[in-house]
């Protein structure tokens, strides 16, 4: 059996070839558009689940707080702020032990 030859099988080909790019591209894009993260400051955050901020320091001063705290078992973590600074964050637990610690 020979195909017809007036081009309706090439036809056919690219409209379901564009069909198929179409439903892909549909399917895998992102649910929402990117956008760039904003660093938040922690103390203006109205919920930060189970942290608290204990210090707000210079950037190069965060890190020795964080050891400070670590070599008492204290687990903390920082976040940056818009300014520059650095929050130093642990649980709400441990907040008043790591504030006379970092007092001290």
């Amino acid at each position: 059996m020979a195909l017809p030859a007036d081009g309706s099988a090439e036809v056919i080909a690219l409209v379901v070839v564009g069909g198929l790019v179409f439903v892909m591209r549909w399917v895998f894009k992102p649910a929402r558009k990117r956008q760039a993260a904003r660093p938040v400051n922690a103390t203006d955050s109205r919920e930060l689940g189970l942290l608290t901020v204990v210090a707000t320091v210079p950037r190069p001063q965060a890190q020795a707080r964080r050891a400070q705290l670590g070599e008492v078992g204290i687990r903390s973590s920082s976040s940056r702020r818009n300014d520059g600074d650095v929050d130093v964050l642990v649980f709400h637990g441990d907040a008043d032990t790591a504030r006379r610690i970092l007092e001290a």
